[in-house]
């Protein structure tokens, strides 16, 4: 028996990957799929200053669930990043990996985030979303009060209505000191992936080694700054772009699969 494609998720920075309960569901007339449950809570992989931790992850994670059967690696901005590093590491896992807005700081932009994470690091927080995270709330008395709060928030507005109550279910915990509910993934660990993430593209870098294919929003401040088109010309990275910010695959559930699958088709 044939069995059918099998593929590895990883999540964007605070969001576990099950608040993309709603893609895997829409894949699953076609593929299984497996992922890696949170990024940055794990004390054996901790976070490093260029995300090999979680590459490394990753790569526990699929021999642990794959039962050696290559997989498809999509990951989203955090994830899609781990993911592509993990596929350096070990290309035998994959078939092919897919990267949905991947935060690959290229260029000039790239070699003054590594001077800062050398030499400024106070710099950090004005030149990443950790400026953000550090504000976040991150205590509610409720999932109801959570959810009545974070809605019109302009990260979440645009959510598919289904995403953003996955949010609410998976992203929130019980918190055991205070009562409510807090962060799955603690605002500090937020914070520390932001700043550490990988700022060395600006150096020579190997060509990947399986097929791998980007997906840009059309809205995405890392469109705007032509980071995918340096990646492409860099690391022989093609991309297509969707409508979208940032976060399209939670914005736009239906046409990210839709998309993501007919590049499986056509790679």
């Amino acid at each position: 028996m044939i069995s059918r494609p099998l593929i590895h998720f990883a999540h964007a920075n605070g969001i576990p990957s099950l608040v993309y309960k709603k893609l895997f569901e829409l894949f699953a007339d076609e593929y299984d799929v497996v992922y890696v449950s949170t990024l940055g809570t794990d004390p054996s992989y901790p976070t490093d200053k260029n995300w090999s931790n979680f590459a490394d992850q990753i790569i526990n994670n699929i021999e642990q669930q794959a039962q050696g059967r290559k997989v498809i690696g999509v990951g989203h901005s955090l994830g899609a990043v781990s993911t592509l590093l993990a596929s350096f590491k070990r290309p035998d896992l994959f078939e092919q990996v897919i990267l949905l807005d991947p935060p690959l700081i290229m260029g000039k932009a790239s070699f003054a985030f590594d001077v800062a994470k050398r030499f400024f690091p106070n710099q950090l927080d004005k030149m990443t979303p950790a400026k953000l995270s550090l504000r976040r709330r991150d205590h509610w008395n409720s999932r109801e009060q959570a959810y009545e709060l974070l809605r019109p928030k302009s990260l979440y507005q645009k959510f598919d209505e289904s995403c953003f109550q996955a949010y609410i279910d998976y992203a929130l915990v019980e918190d055991v000191e205070r009562g409510g509910v807090t962060l799955t993934i603690p605002k500090a660990a937020e914070v520390a992936i932001f700043r550490s993430g990988p700022s060395s593209w600006w150096l020579p870098h190997k060509k990947t080694q399986v097929p791998v294919h980007m997906v840009a929003g059309s809205e995405s401040p890392f469109l705007q700054q032509k980071f995918p088109q340096m990646a492409e010309k860099k690391l022989g990275i093609p991309f297509t772009v969707i409508g979208g910010g940032h976060m399209f695959p939670l914005e736009h559930p239906d046409e990210t699969v839709k998309v993501v699958k007919s590049l499986i088709i056509k790679i």
